[in-house]
């Protein structure tokens, strides 16, 4: 009889520490800072093909544009690109019009970055204007949940 008991003993210490350890583990995943969120999207057609993505954390948005030659008979040149954010229904976040050299292996192209007021929703635009080339273009909305 001593030895049930004692088992049972062991059996409800287990399920203690048992359900102490679930009760730590929920409460980790559920609290502490998030990290931020990242969305890319790609533009076609072009004689580059454009990757634009934005990344939000709190109030704090990012955008960055990534440029790499559609064709394997790329020669590296130089290339004028645009990248614009804003606020959807508000105000230019920023701008950035680098010339670039673009490589065969692609290179990142632009940042812009600012804040914008939680629960707005923001926008960028980055596009290819090398003259004489056909348009490329990559846009990108996100929320900005805070």
């Amino acid at each position: 009889m001593k030895r049930f008991a004692a088992l049972l003993a062991t059996g409800a210490a287990l399920s203690a520490l048992a359900v102490t350890g679930a009760t730590q583990a929920s409460a980790q995943t559920t609290t502490g800072p998030t990290g931020p969120t990242k969305n890319c999207v790609d533009g076609y057609p072009g004689i580059v093909n454009l990757r634009l993505c934005a990344s939000v954390t709190g109030d704090q948005v990012v955008f960055s544009g990534y440029a790499t030659p559609a064709s394997v008979a790329w020669n590296p040149q130089k290339v004028a690109f645009n990248l614009t954010a804003g606020v959807v229904g508000g105000a230019l976040i920023g701008s950035d019009s680098p010339y670039v050299l673009i490589t065969a292996g692609g290179i990142p192209v632009g940042n812009v970055s600012g804040t914008a007021p939680c629960g707005s929703s923001v926008q960028g635009t980055f596009n290819v204007t090398q003259w004489g080339w056909p348009p490329s273009t990559a846009t990108i909305t996100v929320p900005v949940t805070c």
